[in-house]
């Protein structure tokens, strides 16, 4: 016997989904949930809201306003769509007045909740955040390890994997406000939250256990606290302060760093500058996309600059990207690349400047686009300058070995001098001796 159904409900006046989930066994509850309008049977699409229990229930209140054809399927129907036939006959207690249908559909393969997972976790956010670790690791100077760069790649994706999910756990009340999100897996009720929290659980603990055991513990650490910083922290927060907007910065000005410290293992000056770079641009990339989200953040109760306070939105995201001029020009100071970087990163962040500074002046639909589409193509292309003109180990050790050889030459100058020096002090042993006989014969 199928154990659960979902319902939806039509008004005729304007089309509402609404969703319930309940017992068969308990037809009055169902009942108890009836409009007071009539309804008609209205089929709806697997993807949109085909539950993963294998059954869904289709019912009308007979009204003399809608044709009985409408509410039934004749003879003919059933014989010629099987996949409508109905499973029972029988109208259950408490559903007097309505027709019932019943309807298998397919059990859910693993492609369904494939797609189910990669939804849960953001893929193309993932996908992006996971590049800029795999950055963080290629500036270094340091030789790459394919077996390394895999378990850090892996345990990046888990890491991000888990916080997207538990994101998406903690918001269905809001995400279904928002045109955006309402689509979201758990707003749809494709899954239960409890099999989205065992999901995110899950791949935060193997992210974070594969990053500690095939990278280095460094690296873990800075995943693990990545992830508590987004699920507990940021995620909260959006509906309390638009400080929230600084601390996501934060999360995604980590996982360069995570790339630098698994090939390091350590956090020098090179990574806090890529964490820096990070943490710059996402000003300008995220207010100018929350500037033509304002009304669903609002209508979901978010707290965001664009909503808020929309002219200082506007002045964060031109104060950041300033910002950026100072962080390119001191990647060749550390060594990191050569100073041809500094012009040509330069010259891209003159691009995203002015981008920043129209969007600054108009704070206009228009501008707030151009700035986030412009902030989209502004990262990769920052990040394949650097890695273009980054030094390498070779680089470094040749520069080291000239400094070597300056320092030798000093060094042999100075003992030529000192030896030079000697010359004029040298005084022979044997005329010494000769002089000490000589004045002890007189003393005698």
């Amino acid at each position: 016997m199928l154990s659960r159904s979902h319902l939806i409900r039509v008004a005729p006046a304007r089309i509402q989904h609404r969703w319930f989930t309940s017992s068969c066994t308990n037809p009055h509850r169902l009942a108890r949930i009836q409009p007071r309008t009539s309804l008609v049977t209205l089929g709806y699409s697997a993807k949109s809201s085909t539950p993963l229990n294998g059954s869904r229930i289709m019912f009308t209140r007979a009204s003399s306003s809608i044709p009985p054809t409408s509410t039934s399927l004749s003879d003919n129907d059933k014989d010629s769509d099987p996949s409508t036939t109905p499973t029972t006959s029988t109208t259950p207690a408490g559903f007097q007045g309505y027709d019932i249908r019943w309807k298998e559909v397919k059990s859910p393969t693993i492609s369904d909740y494939i797609s189910i997972y990669l939804d849960l976790s953001k893929a193309r956010l993932g996908a992006l955040v996971t590049l800029t670790t795999m950055a963080g690791y290629a500036m270094t100077p340091m030789g790459a390890s394919l077996p390394t760069l895999f378990a850090l790649t892996t345990g990046t994706a888990l890491c991000i994997t888990s916080a997207n999910a538990y994101n998406q756990f903690v918001e269905p009340p809001y995400d279904a406000q928002m045109s955006r999100t309402r689509n979201r897996i758990l707003v749809r009720k494709a899954v239960s939250p409890l099999h989205a929290w065992s999901f995110a659980t899950l791949t935060g603990l193997g992210g974070t256990a594969l990053l500690a055991a095939a990278v280095n513990p460094l690296t873990a650490a800075l995943g693990a606290a990545n992830l508590v910083l987004y699920a507990a922290v940021y995620t909260p927060m959006k509906r309390v302060s638009i400080a929230n907007t600084w601390v996501g910065a934060v999360v995604g000005a980590i996982p360069p760093m995570m790339g630098w410290a698994a090939c390091t293992n350590s956090l020098d000056p090179e990574a806090w500058l890529l964490g820096l770079l990070l943490y710059a641009w996402q000003f300008p990339h995220f207010n100018s996309l929350a500037w033509n989200l304002r009304a669903d953040y609002s209508k979901a109760g978010y707290r965001m600059m664009a909503v808020t306070d929309p002219k200082l939105n506007a002045r964060v995201s031109l104060r950041y990207s300033l910002a950026l001029i100072p962080l390119v020009t001191l990647a060749p100071y550390l060594d990191m690349t050569s100073w041809w970087f500094a012009v040509d990163g330069n010259i891209v962040n003159g691009v995203m400047l002015a981008g920043a500074a129209n969007f600054w002046r108009k704070r206009d639909d228009k501008t707030a686009r151009q700035l986030f589409f412009g902030s989209l193509i502004y990262l990769p292309v920052i990040l394949a300058l650097m890695m273009f003109h980054k030094k390498g180990k070779q680089d470094i050790v040749q520069e080291v070995g000239s400094l070597e050889q300056v320092s030798e030459s000093g060094s042999a100058a100075q003992f030529k001098e000192e030896e030079d020096d000697d010359e004029y002090e040298y005084v022979d042993e044997d005329e010494e001796d000769e002089e000490e006989a000589h004045v002890a014969v007189k003393t005698a």
